[in-house]
């Protein structure tokens, strides 16, 4: 198989794939900080991870124009892992946490609004996948924009519940 060539990857570009990762962390944190699940935790650390790497990985391309490519396919494996140990952390810690306080904040404007954003943005980045060539610089910005979009949406949101 042939290398993809990446035309045009920007270290604005890079810099800019930094937000939504740090958007996310932010809400795992806080979350993880009322939720106190160590699977929960280490789901959320590993999709951290997934990100920043795939963040290095634009940086490397923007300096040098090289492709360490594990450094973006690595997110095909560490990130749906590390989404299926957060639910599965969600689950196994439901006893601890008084979710009736999440939903009934979460429930309610404006808490509702950025969690209705976060979901249609995530939707979008799925619909993404499949029609845009990630190897070209103007898909990535339409990704990353509607990325790091949907991340403050959530993240605003998680402030809000737990606030």
């Amino acid at each position: 198989m042939s290398k993809k060539k990446y035309e045009n990857f920007s270290l604005g570009l890079a810099l800019f794939d930094a937000l939504p990762v740090i958007f996310f962390s932010v809400s795992m944190i806080i979350t993880a900080i009322n939720f106190k699940n160590t699977v929960f935790i280490l789901g959320a650390a590993m999709c951290t991870l997934a990100g920043l790497l795939k963040v290095i990985w634009k940086i490397i391309i923007a300096a040098s124009k090289k492709d360490i490519a594990i450094l973006n396919r690595q997110m095909r494996v560490v990130m749906p892992i590390g989404f299926l140990l957060m639910i599965i952390g969600a689950v196994l810690g439901r006893k601890a946490v008084d979710f009736s306080f999440f939903w009934g904040n979460a429930l309610k404007m404006p808490c509702l609004l950025f969690f209705i954003i976060t979901i249609l943005g995530m939707v979008l980045m799925s619909v993404f996948a499949f029609k845009l060539d990630g190897s070209k610089a103007k898909s990535n910005w339409i990704e990353q924009i509607t990325n790091a979009t949907a991340q403050a949406s959530l993240m605003i949101g998680i402030i809000l519940v737990f606030n």
